[in-house]
C-alpha cells in the first residue's frame, strides 16, 4: 500500500495563500473552516480542512497549485454548491479547501452551435434565471431535483442527471470541452478548445480523448475552471404523465417499452422518472406522519409510479405523445402487467402538473426533515434490472431501520437506470451514521455482484470496485501519478493517493 506524508499548513502557509488571493479570501478560522463540514447529502467521510482559499482567476488557482505541490500540501476543490461531505477533505490534515464560487461568470451563449460556457461556481439558478431572461427558447442542463445554489459545472462534471436527461443521456454527455488546471500548473483545454482557433464545439478534439479520465474524477486530477455544457430547446408545450401500479417489476416493464420507441415518443419525454410511496412519506419528520401504507393508499398514492415529463414543439405533437403513452400503457395492463389491477392512470391537478415542470426546484431538500441527515447513494444498473435493484435495496433500509425511499429515472430512453436510495438518518448520531456505513457496505457487495456500478464511489466502501476491477484500477492509479505526482489533488477521495 502506498503511503504519503502530507504537510499541515501553518502561518506561513497562510500567509502564502493571501499573497496570492488577498486576506479576505484565505483563511483558518476555525468557525469558517468548521462551516464547510458536511456529512450527508452526497457523502459522510469528510474533514475539516485546515485553510478555506476562494480563488477568482486562473492564475490565483496556478499557483497555489504549484506552491502546495512543492510543499505537499493537499488540495480539495469544491464548485460552491450542495455536494455535502462529497467535496470535504477526506485526509488529516485537512489541508486546503479550494472554494471556487467566486469564478461566477456566465462566458457565452451561443444559440446556433447550443452550449454555454460557464465557471464552477455558477449556479443552476443563475444561470437558469439568466437564459430565461435572455435566451427564453433555450433550457440549460440544470439537474433536476437539486436545489438552485447547486452548481452546473459539479454536475457536469460528475456525470449527473439533467432536467432532459431521459432523452439525451446523463450529464456527462452534455459535457462539450473543459479548461483544467493541473497540479503542475499547466492548463489545458480539451476537445476542438485544445485548438486555439477553435470554438468549444467538438468533444473529442485532437485526436485520443484526454478529457473523458477526468470525467467523475472529484477533483483528484485537477481543478476545472471552465466547463462547457450542452443547451437543448425549451419549447412552450410541456405536460406530465403519471401510471401508478403496485410494485417495481410493473414500473419497470412498462417502462421499457415506452422508452423503446425511442423516435417520436421516446425522445420527447425529457425526464421519465418515478418510485415509491416513502417517497411522499419521508418528506415529513417521522413523527408527524403515519408510515403504513394505507394512510398513503387513501390519498390516492400508489405503491409504486412513474411520471413521463413530456416536451413538444406544438400542442398536435404533445398529443400524440401523451396519447400514444396512455395507448401503451392500457394495452401492458391488459397483456402483460403483474397486477393488471393496480395499474391506474394518475389524474393531476393542474398546479401539480405546473409545479412539477417548475425549474430549478426543491424536491431534495424536505428529507432532511426526517431525521436530521439525508444521504444520496446513487446506482447506474441497466433498466431491465432496476426493478431487482429497487426491491433488493428496499428491503436493506428496511433491515436497517431506514424508510426504504427509492428513486429510479430513465437515463438516454432506458438504456440506463439511475437509482437512487434516499437515506434518511439522524446525522448528529454516530450509530446511526454507522448503520449507514454498515447498510451501504453490505449492498454494495451485492451489488458488484450483479454488475451494477455506484456512480460516486465514497473512498473506503466502493473501493471494492476496483479490487474488482483491479486493471481499471492500475491504469486510474497510473494516470493519477502522471497529472499529480505529489499526490496532493483530493487524496483519498477516489481511494487514490
Amino acid at each position: 500500500m502506498i503511503k504519503i506524508s502530507y504537510k499541515l499548513p501553518d502561518q506561513k502557509d497562510l500567509e502564502a495563500m493571501i499573497g496570492i488571493v488577498g486576506k479576505d479570501y484565505a483563511s483558518n478560522n476555525k468557525a469558517i473552516t468548521a462551516s464547510y463540514l458536511a456529512k450527508s447529502v452526497m457523502g459522510l467521510e469528510s474533514q475539516i480542512p485546515d485553510i478555506v482559499i476562494r480563488p477568482k482567476f486562473v492564475e490565483e488557482i496556478r499557483k497555489i497549485l504549484i506552491y502546495c505541490s512543492a510543499e505537499k500540501i493537499p488540495v480539495s476543490p469544491v464548485s460552491g454548491g450542495l455536494s455535502g461531505g462529497f467535496s470535504c477533505p477526506t485526509i488529516r490534515p485537512g489541508g486546503v479547501l479550494l472554494d471556487l464560487s467566486r469564478m461566477n461568470r456566465i462566458i457565452e451563449i451561443d444559440e446556433d452551435n447550443r452550449y454555454a460556457i460557464v465557471e464552477p461556481g455558477v449556479t443552476i439558478g443563475e444561470l437558469w434565471a439568466y437564459m430565461h431572461k435572455n435566451h427564453p427558447d433555450w433550457a440549460p442542463p440544470v439537474p433536476d431535483g437539486a436545489p438552485p445554489a447547486s452548481t452546473v459545472m459539479g454536475d457536469a462534471i460528475d456525470r449527473g442527471f439533467s432536467l432532459y436527461t431521459s432523452s439525451t443521456g446523463p450529464q456527462g454527455d452534455n459535457f462539450m470541452c473543459a479548461e483544467v488546471v493541473f497540479a503542475n500548473g499547466d492548463v489545458l483545454r480539451t476537445g476542438s478548445w485544445a485548438l486555439p482557433t477553435a470554438k468549444p464545439f467538438y468533444k473529442y478534439g485532437l485526436g485520443p480523448d484526454i478529457w473523458s479520465f477526468l470525467m467523475g474524477s472529484q477533483g483528484a486530477m485537477g481543478v476545472v475552471t471552465k466547463v462547457v455544457v450542452k443547451i437543448y430547446p425549451h419549447p412552450e408545450f410541456k405536460t406530465v404523465v403519471v401510471w401508478g401500479m403496485s410494485n417495481p417489476y410493473d414500473m419497470q416493464d412498462l417502462t421499457l417499452e415506452i422508452q423503446k420507441q425511442e423516435f417520436g415518443i421516446a425522445h420527447n419525454t425529457v425526464m421519465v422518472q418515478g418510485g415509491n410511496y416513502p417517497l411522499v412519506m419521508a418528506r415529513w419528520p417521522k413523527d408527524k406522519v403515519p408510515h403504513d401504507y394505507e394512510f398513503f393508499k387513501e390519498m390516492g398514492i400508489p405503491q409504486w409510479w412513474m411520471n413521463f415529463e413530456c416536451w413538444a414543439q406544438t400542442q398536435e405533437e404533445l398529443d400524440y405523445v401523451t396519447n400514444r403513452i396512455n395507448e401503451m400503457a392500457k394495452d401492458f395492463k391488459k397483456n402483460r402487467a403483474k397486477d393488471p389491477d393496480s395499474i391506474k392512470p394518475q389524474e393531476l391537478h393542474p398546479k401539480q402538473i405546473a409545479s412539477r415542470l417548475k425549474k430549478p426546484n426543491k424536491i431534495a431538500i424536505p428529507y432532511a426533515l426526517w431525521e436530521a441527515g439525508f444521504l444520496f447513494i446513487t446506482w447506474y444498473t441497466p433498466w431491465p434490472e432496476c426493478a431487482h435493484f429497487s426491491e433488493m435495496y428496499c428491503n436493506a433500509m428496511e433491515k436497517y431501520g431506514f424508510p426504504p425511499v427509492m428513486w429510479v429515472a430513465s437515463i438516454e430512453r432506458g438504456r440506463q437506470a439511475i437509482c437512487m436510495p434516499i437515506v434518511c438518518f439522524d446525522s448528529t448520531d454516530p450509530k446511526s451514521l454507522e448503520k449507514v456505513q454498515d447498510l451501504n457496505r453490505e449492498t454494495t457487495e451485492y451489488g458488484l455482484k450483479q454488475g451494477w456500478l455506484n456512480y460516486r464511489p465514497d473512498p473506503y466502501i466502493h473501493i471494492q470496485a476496483y479490487y474488482q476491477g483491479a486493471m481499471y484500477w492500475k491504469y486510474l492509479r497510473a494516470i493519477k501519478k502522471l497529472l499529480d505526482p505529489a499526490g496532493i489533488m483530493h487524496p483519498g477521495r477516489l481511494a487514490l493517493p
